[in-house]
């Protein structure tokens, strides 16, 4: 099946309702956009744990794209960490 959407002039999407079911998405989930081997690019929920987020990885994914959602994943967290760590203006 096939399904589409519009990027807003936020760059944001909706989820078509039926894409949301069968991802088992949420409000307030995380979503990891993979690009595989043969250029198709995929589209996993992140659940909140991520043991359970490389699990699922591992999983679904072949070893290479595995490993780019993994780099991907800790430099997502590096990224937050430092986020935080920066003292606030004023």
């Amino acid at each position: 099946m096939r399904y589409t959407t519009r990027i807003t002039g936020k760059y944001q999407i909706t989820l078509p309702k039926r894409v949301r079911e069968e991802l088992r998405a949420g409000v307030g989930d995380r979503l990891a956009f993979v690009q595989g081997d043969d250029g198709v690019w995929r589209i996993l929920v992140v659940p909140k744990d991520p043991i359970a987020t490389l699990r699922l990885a591992g999983k679904a994914l072949p070893p290479a794209d595995f490993a780019r959602l993994h780099q991907a994943y800790e430099r997502e967290g590096e990224d937050a960490h430092r986020d935080q760590a920066r003292p606030l203006p004023g």
